[in-house]
């Protein structure tokens, strides 16, 4: 059955390995409900795709490297805003990952216009460039603002769900991050004609999250480093 609401989050700064653990805890968990989060990070670091090597990274400031459950290239995280949309057949493109990547990029070019941030537009080829690193990397429906791409997105699907994850590469601060975000949730309940409903994590949400950072992400097993 559909999901008639989407949960919303604005989160604070967190740790690397916490920020992508608190996805999986929400794609994977048995009470599944949509949620949206954005998110920023305390300390710069690379997250990579799922199928990704750790020895692609020319890590020269030796960063954190986390492995992601999605697919795509490096990310460096620094100054930008990251997001995750975990949601159920809610999502009308749940199998069509082209669909799916066209529409959460356009409510974002939607909401950043909203809030006076200048968009080139969505760019409608894929250059055939290639780099380790997503940023560097051009695919249809990315994001760019005066030339330089500051969206992306990958994906993961299981069953009747989807886990996307994505950055915004602009610096914002927190007055329009949280303006950014408001309308970019009441845009996309409007999309999927959903109720949404802003609150902030739990004390058992982030103890699920810590045990999945100690027995998964911060482990060597998953970072492959056998």
């Amino acid at each position: 059955m559909k999901s008639k609401k989407i949960r919303c989050i604005i989160d604070i700064e967190r740790d690397s390995y916490t920020n992508i653990a608190l996805d999986e805890m929400f794609f994977v968990r048995e009470s599944f409900e949509p949620v949206i989060r954005f998110y920023t990070w305390q300390y710069p670091a690379w997250t990579i795709g799922y199928f990704q090597k750790y020895s692609d990274i020319k890590n020269e400031n030796n960063y954190p490297i986390i492995r992601r459950l999605t697919g795509g290239l490096a990310v460096l995280h620094k100054n930008d805003l990251s997001y995750s949309v975990i949601i159920d057949d809610t999502w009308p493109y749940l199998y069509n990952q082209e669909k799916t990547y066209e529409a959460i990029h356009n409510e974002i070019k939607k909401s950043l216009f909203a809030v006076n941030i200048i968009c080139d537009g969505n760019v409608k080829f894929n250059t055939g460039h290639k780099d380790i690193s997503c940023v560097k990397t051009f695919y249809k429906d990315d994001l760019f603002v005066n030339g330089k791409k500051v969206v992306g997105s990958c994906q993961r699907r299981r069953g009747k769900k989807i886990l996307v994850e994505g950055s915004i590469h602009l610096k914002l601060n927190y007055e329009q991050i949280k303006n950014f975000a408001n309308i970019y949730f009441n845009n996309i309940s409007k999309f999927l004609n959903c109720k949404f409903e802003i609150n902030s994590l739990t004390d058992n949400e982030l103890i699920a999250a810590k045990t999945l950072v100690e027995q998964k992400y911060n482990t060597d097993k998953w970072k492959g480093l056998f």
